[in-house]
């Protein structure tokens, strides 16, 4: 979680924006996304306290929106997670200031896209299936109104990640696999061959945006799996650091 949360942090853009206007207002924007969703903040240091905002959103081709659940409100952050539902497309945001009924102002808009993106870390399990070693990696639940509040809605059933699987052995030894697939299903499955017999093997993964390699999630609690030496025995379990 602290992981997640300092790479949240760390992916914040933080924009000094000038309202347009005799009021020489200034207001800092930041976006923060974590598993596709969206939460923009705002100050507006020198605004009333009884400043009231509102955000309105655009996907390319389509005409700026309200914000449904963020017109008029003084509240300084809005959830756009369900505002967005396609990351292929230009998506935009901006920040209306009313400076009276009649008067609102608009903060230049800023764009949200892949460049803002966080994610998670997926999780690993691993199994032995005829001396290979097969690897099934999850993708953490995203936040999109693509996806029902009710259930997980896997990251890949939204974008389809590249996925890369490291294979190890537990000993220390240099002897691991890589391998980085298209993931075009909800779960991925990687198999290894070649694994030496009586050795501990382990499997971390992390996946990746599909155009913008930058944006990828750390890597996975590592998982662990013994092949049989050849006379039948189970190795002996070892430390793994990834």
């Amino acid at each position: 979680m602290e992981t997640a949360a300092a790479g949240l942090r760390a992916l914040c853009v933080l924009l000094a924006l000038l309202v347009k206007g005799s009021t020489g207002l200034v207001c800092y924007t930041a976006v923060e996304s974590l598993d596709l969703g969206c939460l923009l903040r705002w100050d507006c240091p020198h605004a009333s306290p009884n400043t009231t905002y509102t955000v309105q959103t655009k996907t390319q081709g389509d005409p700026w929106q309200d914000v449904s659940w963020c017109v008029w409100v003084s509240a300084r952050t809005c959830d756009l997670s369900q505002a967005f539902s396609n990351f292929e497309l230009y998506n935009m945001i901006r920040l209306g200031v009313h400076l009276s009924p009649s008067a609102t102002v608009w903060v230049q808009p800023r764009k949200f896209d892949y460049t803002d993106f966080t994610f998670s870390p997926p999780s690993v399990s691993v199994s032995l299936r005829d001396e290979r070693l097969l690897v099934k990696v999850q993708f953490p639940c995203a936040v999109s109104r693509r996806c029902s509040l009710e259930r997980c809605c896997p990251i890949s059933e939204l974008i389809d990640p590249w996925t890369t699987v490291t294979v190890c052995s537990a000993t220390g030894d240099p002897d691991c696999q890589t391998r980085t697939v298209w993931t075009q299903e909800v779960v991925t499955y990687v198999d290894f061959a070649g694994l030496a017999p009586g050795r501990a093997y382990c499997a971390v993964a992390n996946f990746s945006y599909p155009t913008f390699s930058m944006a990828a999630s750390a890597k996975s609690s590592p998982q662990c799996v013994e092949t049989r030496s050849r006379s039948g025995e189970r190795a002996k379990q070892q430390e793994f650091k990834p």
